[in-house]
Parts: C-alpha cells; structure tokens; sequence
C-alpha cells in the first residue's frame, strides 16, 4: 500500500457534517401552498363580509348552522355563487385539496362568489330551506351541524 492510500481502520474519522434544510428560491411545498390559500381565501372571505355587512368587526363561521345564525341572521347577507356541486360549504380546513381551494379563491377574486344583501322575503325563503347556498343539512353529530360554532 502505497502511503497516500491508507487502510480503513487507519483512516482518521471524518468530522460529523450537519446538513441543513434550506432552499434557495424556495418553492412552496402542496401542504405550504394549503396553508397559504387557505389563509388567503379566509381574509378574502372576511373583507368582504365586512365590507357588504358594513360592520368592521363582523365574523365569518363556516359550520352550517352557525353561518346560518351568525352571518345571514345577523346581517342579512349571504354567499352567492359557491360551487355545492364541487365544494361542499364547510370550514375551509376541512376542504380536503388544493384545487377546491383554489377554485373558491378564483371565484372569490373574480366576483363569481359574493356576499350579497337579502331582502325579508329572501330571508324568509332561506330560513325555511337554506340547502340552495349552503348544500343539504349534515347527519347530526357531523361536522357542520348546526349546534357546531366554527370560525
């Protein structure tokens, strides 16, 4: 053996190298990028209902019944235009990909989803059967059913 070439139990042990996680440029990973339109879509969401309840403190809440009560009750307002065919009306933590997030965002940024005031009489109508803007009631105990409060 030559002495550049040493035999492994001769060599002196490499000092440990911790690597560190870090991008350069970094891309959002599907779970960042969740996170992020969620967190979007919500400020979004509130904004808006603010802005057409012309309350600066008024709250969203995505269970069901607690829209029902909270939102439409106490403002007379509710949500035109939500996709119930593609994304059931629940909390937004429980839209379970980001394509349906997104789809809510797209619509709520282009004005195809909409807080809009009601008459008394289209406060009666939904009163007596909200299922056309909010989809059918849950099973009760469900997330969503009406006793839940959900922000």
């Amino acid at each position: 053996m030559s002495q550049q070439q040493q035999h492994p139990s001769q060599q002196q042990p490499q000092p440990f190298q911790h690597q560190h996680k870090f991008r350069v440029n970094p891309k959002q990973t599907y779970s960042e990028r969740m996170t992020s339109t969620r967190s979007e879509l919500r400020q979004l969401v509130r904004e808006s209902l603010c802005a057409v309840a012309n309350e600066p403190n008024a709250a969203m809440r995505w269970a069901r019944g607690a829209y029902i009560r909270d939102v439409v009750t106490r403002y007379r307002v509710r949500i035109e235009g939500w996709p119930l065919d593609e994304v059931p009306f629940k909390n937004l933590s429980d839209v379970p990909n980001l394509p349906k997030l997104e789809l809510l965002l797209k619509g709520w940024k282009e004005g195809t989803i909409y807080f809009r005031r009601i008459s008394e009489a289209e406060f009666q109508q939904m009163m007596l059967d909200p299922s056309p803007w909010v989809g059918p009631a849950p099973p009760e105990g469900e997330a969503g059913s009406p006793d839940e409060g959900g922000a």
